[in-house]
């Protein structure tokens, strides 16, 4: 059996929305409109489309979708009326439409928001401000319970506070909680970049271990290499570089060979999977990045695949390489009670 994790469509699909493990308020979430500060501004919806995403409530409607109807129907998002913002969200049926603009003020940059109900048009609007030298993931938290606030209003219900982040799995006293091993190695797609200590398998170990799960260690060729840089000559004879990704995922021979020693060390279930990231825009003294996980749990006793996943996350911190690191971070938590609930319970059926 071969078991193929594929990147084909790791950073293709940066710009659109993951979707929560069940169906729950559809919420589209549209850029703020071009301004100062645009990196900042951009960074600053990303991280909100992450937080928004782990609330558990909420399906996020597929930006790209957005945008190109956006296009048709010839509207700019920080000049639209409640009106146009209502006929857009039926349009990608979303139940609210978030959109916003930017302004900056010496050195402050605010983002002001509305978060329109799409049936009614009544809106609440949301304003943040970016402080120079502040993190903008952190502007990017405060804007996320903001909306979250203001969609709870809306609804007339209490805000919404639990999230698919959250480190407690739902298991009966009588689940079996299988021993799970792992292979997820990391590529980063920026120049120069390093890989070492795979972040994803952490934060997963980690989870695992909070709701008393057995692990066992693999030999590794678990951490992928990291990414070579091969110079290509373009057609008008300039050098340019392009980034080769290896060890991404398992096949043939070494899938089996893996899944051998899995079983050989009583690995009930093997995770296997794929971390990507990339850098993204420098914000004052903040590196940010984004990055993509997908994963997959395979059973070791009839290579049957349990559950699959994946979903993206943003970081940033004054050092590049654990922008990256937080970033994979924040996706795998994303993922992780989802993902395993459903491998359990996949686990333990007759």
């Amino acid at each position: 059996m071969k078991l193929r994790i594929s990147l084909a469509s790791a950073f293709l699909a940066f710009c659109c929305s993951l979707h929560t493990v069940d169906a729950g308020i559809s919420v589209a979430v549209n850029p703020a409109a071009s301004g100062e500060n645009t990196d900042a501004a951009s960074f600053v919806f990303e991280a909100l489309e992450v937080q928004l995403s782990s609330k558990g409530d909420y399906e996020l409607v597929d930006r790209q979708r957005l945008h190109d109807l956006l296009n048709e129907q010839s509207l700019a998002a920080g000049g639209m009326t409640g009106e146009q913002a209502s006929k857009l969200g039926k349009l990608v049926g979303a139940k609210y439409y978030v959109f916003g603009s930017t302004k900056a003020a010496g050195d402050k940059t605010a983002i002001s928001c509305r978060v329109v109900q799409v049936d009614t048009g009544v809106f609440k609007p949301v304003l943040v401000i970016l402080e120079k030298g502040g993190d903008p993931l952190k502007s990017g938290e405060t804007l996320a319970n903001q909306v979250n606030e203001a969609i709870a209003k809306l609804e007339n219900r209490p805000s919404q506070e639990n999230s698919v982040a959250d480190t407690k799995l739902q298991l009966s006293a009588e689940t079996k909680r299988p021993v799970f091993a792992f292979r997820i190695p990391e590529v980063s797609v920026s120049p120069q970049a390093n890989t070492a200590d795979p972040a994803a398998e952490k934060s997963l170990e980690a989870f695992l271990q909070a709701n008393d799960c057995k692990l066992v260690q693999l030999s590794r060729p678990s951490q992928a290499e990291a990414a070579n840089q091969v110079q290509v000559t373009t057609t008008a004879n300039q050098v340019a570089t392009r980034t080769r990704l290896g060890g991404t995922h398992l096949e043939g021979k070494e899938h089996e060979e893996l899944l051998k020693e899995a079983q050989t060390k009583g690995v009930d279930v093997l995770i296997l999977g794929v971390a990507t990231s990339e850098r993204a825009a420098q914000i004052g003294n903040f590196s940010t990045a984004r990055a993509r996980v997908e994963l997959a749990s395979v059973s070791t006793r009839d290579s049957r695949i349990l559950a699959t996943t994946s979903g993206y996350g943003v970081g940033s911190d004054l050092s590049a390489f654990v922008a990256e690191k937080k970033a994979i971070e924040s996706a795998a938590q994303q993922l992780q009670t989802g993902f395993t609930q459903k491998t359990i319970a996949a686990f333990n059926e007759k």
